[in-house]
């Protein structure tokens, strides 16, 4: 018997596409275009976990940018939910003077193998999270970032060989001053693997509310 969707443990009924998403290699960058509701935050929450518990090394960090804080917690919050539902001895559950580590908070999650999930408001130009090096860069609603942002947040990316996934619903090709944006132009950059998922692709829109 199939599996009914939970909205509080999604990780046990995964679409075919998040589970490709979510095992994807840590090198290769993503792109991902969807519709509201698709299911985009739940795979990237569930992906930065496992990147953290599988495929990172102590000093390693995922971020999480996205505009607003209310997004970030959100994101956070998910991911939290999922290590401890799958992961619950890996957490550094309390702060730790030896190592640094701290419980999680509305900002971090710590992992007792010395890697961290990282959630932080980029805001309009991203000037707030300079000076982060990190292996994995996550971002959210990306259409809607500026050039700015990515000018800001690019290099914390370049010394230690880290990769990009950026993810949005979408806000058409151009900015204000009618120029290309960041978004687009990764819909046009081979190193991106994309991902493309209508309303129409998530079983769990109803077929009379699309």
């Amino acid at each position: 018997m199939e599996k009914k969707y939970n909205l509080f443990r999604p990780w046990e009924t995964l679409d075919p596409w998040q589970e490709e998403y979510i095992n994807t290699p840590i090198e290769q960058d993503c792109f991902l275009l969807e519709g509201r509701q698709s299911g985009k935050t739940t795979g990237m929450s569930i992906k930065s976990v496992e990147l953290c518990i599988k495929q990172m090394k102590k000093g390693e960090d995922v971020l999480i940018a996205s505009i607003t804080e209310k997004q970030g917690y959100f994101m956070l919050a998910k991911a939290l939910a999922y290590a401890n539902a799958v992961y619950p001895h890996e957490i550094v559950l309390k702060d730790d003077k030896k190592t640094g580590m701290k419980k999680p908070t509305m900002h971090i999650v710590c992992f007792k193998n010395g890697t961290r999930i990282l959630s932080y408001a980029a805001g309009e130009t991203g000037e707030g999270l300079r000076g982060l090096t990190v292996k994995k860069l996550m971002i959210d609603e990306g259409s809607r970032m500026s050039r700015e942002f990515f000018i800001a947040v690019s290099p914390m990316l370049s010394v230690i060989g880290g990769s990009m996934d950026i993810a949005s619903t979408p806000k058409g090709k151009f900015d204000k001053e009618r120029k290309e944006t960041f978004f687009y132009q990764c819909s046009k950059d081979d190193k991106f693997k994309k991902f493309y998922i209508n309303a129409e692709d998530c079983p769990r829109h109803s077929a009379e509310f699309l």
